[in-house]
């Protein structure tokens, strides 16, 4: 248990409800992935205006203090690919029918990302009333968002009732497709240009465009031409918005490549005309040769895949933090088989599919469980240790969740992400710089956050174990320190009720 010393001798409750002006945090090492040693025996005074002053043995006497003796500090995560508000698991029906368990996850989702240290989230596909409404949760992280810019009638778009699918301001029109799409729509309305000016009009810090034509064959749906993308990454520059570009496959990478994006939004495991390889081949080592010369961010996301296996885990459900990630209710709900119905729906298309399957795996199916999933996270460690080992920026995005399942609970599955990341063989420097200040740089706020350093938002962890010694320390987490209010961990967690605004 971390020994706190307070000025004015204070409950341990009254330092998580008290808006204390000024906090010191003694006696404290700092690991900071702006450095290559750690600073040891460090004071840090910090409040909600940032970081006021490091030092050693400062003599501060309006501040109350937390001792930090035998801990670390680092600076708040950052994962950069989250989809905020989600279904908790249920399909739509079973939505209707537990709204109690829907509304309690989405009053724990800030808190749970709190709880695994994630003190900075990027939304790549929101709205400006949520974005809102989350301000309005007295305990959660920071919030970036993206405007999702669908191509029309393609991935973003394909899933929604055709009546439904040009509601949205900021598809981009597709002269091939005018027979598709409604008289009434406006193409000057859906030009990029158009597009860009209105996301420009909103709080977006960033953009996200699309590359996918039916996860290998499930659906065909149309994709945007390279000229279009390069066209968008250009007015997104001169209206300093960040542009992220959805692609898994090998065709949608290299249009990443050819339009110069800034980041990458999943790893590459769909290699269509080699999928029969079995080592990483020439052809994606050029292709992530460019990606690193162009300095282009890199989310792995490998738990796209981790979540789909997961589902075929008997014992994941049962993990210890997912007590801390999901409302007890709604664990409970999951544990008793509820929410089979997303697996029972994988399951089908396989089935359905052979040739499919075949031309994914590169050979005739085995019948092995998730043998899919496990074909392209093999693929991926292979991209990801390639990345790693000349010089690519790999940046921590989770995905979080990218199928309508438990498998993704928030925060944790920010975690497992981190995990995987070390085991595709992410070494322990390189790791926090990908959860920090590489993803800051990325998106555009590591004047902000990003480090421990003065001027800098007060987003820190206090730790246990030094993270540049073992990936275990991203879970031994005694203080969350969100915007300069240090909150204990414990009382993030879902096992506690959340705190009334």
């Amino acid at each position: 248990m971390l020994k706190i010393w307070v000025l004015l001798v204070l409950p341990l409750l009254s330092l998580q409800v008290l808006a204390a002006q000024k906090w010191l945090l003694r006696d404290t090492t700092i690991i900071s992935p702006e450095r290559t040693a750690p600073l040891y025996h460090q004071d840090i005074l910090f409040s909600e205006q940032g970081i006021e002053k490091i030092g050693q043995q400062l003599s501060i006497t309006d501040a109350r203090a937390i001792d930090g003796r035998g801990r670390y500090v680092i600076p708040g995560l950052v994962d950069s690919h989250v989809h905020l508000g989600s279904s908790a698991g249920l399909d739509d029906e079973q939505q209707l029918e537990q709204p109690e368990l829907v509304a309690q996850f989405m009053a724990q989702e800030p808190r749970s990302y709190l709880y695994f240290g994630f003190t900075t989230l990027v939304d790549l596909k929101q709205s400006e009333q949520f974005a809102k409404q989350w301000q309005q949760f007295p305990q959660k992280p920071d919030l970036l968002y993206c405007k999702a810019l669908p191509f029309s009638n393609g991935y973003g778009m394909a899933f929604l009732p055709p009546a439904e699918r040009f509601n949205t301001p900021y598809f981009l029109y597709d002269p091939a497709q005018a027979e598709q799409i409604p008289a009434g729509v406006d193409p000057a309305q859906h030009s990029a240009k158009r597009v860009i000016e209105k996301v420009s009009q909103t709080n977006a810090s960033c953009i996200k465009t699309f590359n996918e034509d039916g996860f290998g064959g499930l659906w065909h749906w149309p994709t945007p031409p390279d000229d279009l993308i390069r066209e968008l990454r250009q007015l997104a520059q001169q209206q300093h918005l960040v542009h992220v570009h959805h692609a898994n496959a090998l065709s949608g990478q290299r249009q990443a490549v050819a339009s110069g994006v800034d980041v990458m939004a999943h790893g590459l495991w769909h290699w269509q005309e080699l999928n029969d390889q079995n080592q990483l081949p020439e052809q994606i080592k050029q292709l992530l040769d460019q990606i690193i010369a162009q300095g282009m961010a890199y989310q792995a996301t490998a738990r796209v895949l981790g979540g789909e296996i997961d589902l075929y885990n008997p014992q994941f459900l049962q993990l210890s933090d997912l007590a801390h990630s999901l409302p007890a209710p709604l664990l409970q709900w999951h544990q008793q088989g509820h929410s089979e119905w997303f697996k029972a729906l994988m399951d089908k298309r396989i089935r359905e599919h052979p040739q499919i399957v075949t031309q994914f795996l590169g050979h005739p199916a085995r019948g092995e469980v998730a043998e899919t999933s496990n074909r392209a996270l093999f693929r991926l460690g292979l991209v990801v240790r390639y990345l790693t080992e000349h010089g690519g920026k790999l940046i921590l995005g989770s995905d979080t969740p990218s199928s309508p399942t438990y498998t993704n609970p928030p925060g944790l599955n920010g975690l497992l992400e981190l995990y995987q990341l070390h085991q595709f063989g992410l070494g322990l420097q390189q790791l926090l710089k990908a959860a920090t200040l590489d993803n800051a740089i990325a998106f555009g706020v590591d004047k902000q956050i990003g480090t421990v350093s003065e001027g800098k938002r007060a987003n820190l962890l206090v730790l246990q174990a030094n993270p540049w010694q073992t990936v275990s320390a991203y879970n031994r987490i005694e203080w969350v320190i969100s915007n300069g209010q240090p909150i204990a961990r414990e009382e993030l967690s879902a096992t506690v009720s959340p705190k009334r605004q």
